[in-house]
């Protein structure tokens, strides 16, 4: 399974995430703001993008007795306030801490950090995850 999809089919699915992140494109109908790596210039927030930051073998004791991969993925946050980043955040962590989609399959949260930046327009948090891939 690709990390990425499983991020974006856990909160595509999430009711409490959909309620802070889905809108209607008049256009394009029902969207789910959850982007890989970037999202479209002009996107309404808040938003999730998400990116791998690792994948690596995890061959146990030797290459013979190959385990899975481990991976790392950071999802990074957008909002224009601090009370709809802290609910977005809350939402994700509790359809992402723990979680465990399939068999052998469990996402533990790694690491949280607020980002500052005096020409951001938004505030801005990131969110590591990190989960072995049968």
């Amino acid at each position: 399974m690709e990390p990425g999809q499983l991020i974006y089919s856990l909160l595509s699915q999430a009711p409490d995430v959909a309620a802070l992140l889905d809108y209607v494109h008049p256009e394009d109908g029902l969207q789910h703001r959850i982007y890989p790596l970037v999202a479209p210039q002009g996107t309404p927030r808040p938003y999730v993008c998400f990116q791998l930051i690792s994948r690596v073998p995890d061959a146990g004791s030797s290459a013979l007795c190959r385990l899975g991969d481990v991976a790392r993925v950071q999802l990074s946050l957008f909002a224009d306030d601090y009370e709809t980043l802290a609910q977005l955040t809350a939402a994700i962590k509790a359809e992402l801490d723990y979680a465990e989609p399939e068999p052998d399959l469990t996402l533990e949260p790694d690491n949280q950090h607020d980002h500052h930046d005096e020409r951001a327009i938004c505030l801005f948090r990131s969110l590591d995850y990190r989960f072995d891939i049968p």
